[in-house]
């Protein structure tokens, strides 16, 4: 069957995808022409764009670049300035504000770095230990400005002399120390002996001179000690020797180390005694008139160590004072004192007991209050006992000492001011204190017998005595012409070995029973 004709509206559309003529290819690349151009003008302004953007990109980052060295530069300079004011801060925290000198930390920092070096290498180096002798006297008579241009030169005296190798510190107060080299052969007394003539110069002062002694003590590493704690014990050791001998300079040595332990012990065996009782007061008659009646005893500390045996006061006395025993110590004397005394007075053959208190013991404040607290303990009579003091006392504060000796006084106690002709001597405390007694030293009546002056001096004291109605004790006599000129003179209680030894309770009960049978015979 043939194939069925086309429609005619076919033949007459146009195909709907006829091959192009020129005129569409020309359009077609002017619009390829505009897309490239619209292209090309995006590319090329986002690379203006991207241009301007890195340009801002990189001048950001060239000011961030300089911003961080600026940042950097404040910051290491602000590191720099924080860490001179540490070591400001730690010279300052090292420095003694006053003499410029280093000071305790500083030395103690020195200290280790020069024994750590001696260990390492075997270095030997010395600790020079100094104190100024006397000059509370300087701050006391001149002023504290005095006292600060006086320690001032001494730090000036010390730098110059010890030179650039030696750590020169002010310990506080007047104490100072040096650290320095000693090679073998160094002449460490004689350096010390310098040391202690430099300090002796006077130093001019608004007119007048400033001078002061000083005392050295000197201890070596490795010769002597070993460790920081060593050296400085023995150097200390050998600067209470310089200062209790009267020498300028001390080197230590093995021996004042064992007499320091050996005083040690001494203390702890004192302590012990003290509490347990191993402290005996021992009696000295006090005699009045030509018939030399016991009127008083003076009460004198004894003891009797279970090893050293008998010891004086002058073996202990001073031990006590530097361990702050003697109110512990009066208060154990007074217990085993006044219980004998009180028989004594009540039997009529006594008159009066004396006591003696340190001038430790009015430092406190305190010391009337312990005296009377001792008197309703003991249930002895205030009238009937006697306190001694010296000008020591009086020259420490003599505000303090006048309120505890009113005090005591207005209970009925009486005041002796012993050792009286000797120190100062000043008249005026007889005055302004509630002295009841003067007890004239040894010194001043060792000679009345043969010296025509020495009787003019007592003879004038017997004058001074009756004036102001003091009673007068003569001290320190021993023989029979000295007794009977002090008598002529007009003093009439006497005390010393020509009457009597300081004895034991039973030895002076013993005494005055020998004498009450003398006089019924």
């Amino acid at each position: 069957m043939p194939p069925e004709p086309l429609p005619v509206v076919a033949l007459r559309e146009e195909p709907s995808e006829a091959p192009p003529g020129p005129s569409d290819a020309e359009a077609r690349i002017r619009r390829l022409e505009r897309r490239l151009a619209r292209e090309r003008a995006a590319r090329t302004e986002a690379e203006t764009l991207l241009e301007a953007k890195s340009r801002e990109l990189y001048d950001l980052n060239r000011q961030l670049g300089l911003f961080a060295a600026e940042l950097e530069g404040r910051v290491a300079e602000r590191t720099h300035e924080l860490a001179q004011a540490r070591a400001r801060a730690l010279e300052l925290a090292e420095r003694d504000q006053l003499t410029g000198l280093a000071n305790r930390t500083r030395f103690a920092r020195a200290l280790d770095e020069r024994l750590a070096d001696g260990h390492r290498d075997g270095t030997r180096f010395a600790l020079l230990l100094l104190d100024l002798d006397r000059f509370k006297d300087i701050n006391d008579s001149l002023g504290h400005e005095a006292g600060d241009i006086f320690l001032q030169h001494t730090a000036r005296r010390l730098t110059a002399r010890f030179g650039p190798d030696a750590v020169v510190a002010r310990l506080g107060g007047d104490e100072f120390a040096a650290l320095l080299p000693a090679p073998p052969g160094t002449d460490l007394a004689r350096l010390g002996e310098d040391i202690a003539a430099a300090i002796r110069q006077p130093i001019p002062y608004r007119g007048r001179s400033l001078a002061a002694s000083c005392s050295v003590g000197i201890a070596v590493v490795p010769d002597d000690a070993r460790t920081g704690g060593e050296l400085q014990r023995f150097a200390d050791i050998a600067l209470y020797r310089s200062k209790t001998t009267r020498l300028a300079t001390t080197l230590f040595d093995g021996a004042m180390g064992r007499a320091v332990e050996a005083r040690h012990a001494l203390g702890e065996d004192l302590v012990r005694a003290i509490r347990e009782g191993g402290i005996e007061p021992w009696f000295q008659p006090i005699v009045e008139g030509a018939d030399c009646r016991p009127v008083g005893a003076e009460a004198l500390a004894r003891w009797i160590h279970p090893t050293l045996g008998f010891l004086a006061p002058g073996a202990f006395l001073g031990l006590a004072e530097e361990r702050g025993l003697m109110p512990d110590l009066f208060a154990a004397m007074m217990r085993r004192a006044c219980p004998p005394a009180r028989r004594w007075i009540a039997a009529g053959r006594l008159d009066y007991l004396s006591v003696n208190l340190s001038p430790s013991q009015f430092k406190a404040g305190s010391v009337a209050d312990e005296v009377i607290a001792l008197l309703a303990e003991l249930d002895f009579p205030a009238r009937a006992l006697t306190v001694e003091i010296t000008e020591e006392v009086l020259l420490a504060d003599l505000d303090r000492a006048r309120a505890q000796l009113e005090r005591l006084a207005a209970h009925g106690v009486r005041v002796a001011l012993d050792d009286f002709g000797v120190g100062y001597s000043n008249i005026g405390y007889l005055r302004q204190l509630p002295i009841h007694t003067l007890k004239l030293d040894r010194l001043l009546t060792q000679d009345v017998a043969t010296d025509h002056k020495a009787r003019c001096i007592l003879s004038a004291m017997v004058q001074i005595a009756r004036a102001l109605d003091l009673r007068l004790v003569s001290e320190g006599v021993e023989d029979s012409s000295q007794a009977l000129w002090l008598i002529h003179l007009g003093c009439r209680q006497l005390q010393g070995y020509l009457f009597g030894r300081p004895m034991s309770a039973d030895a002076f009960t013993a005494h005055l029973g020998l004498v009450a049978a003398r006089t019924r015979a």
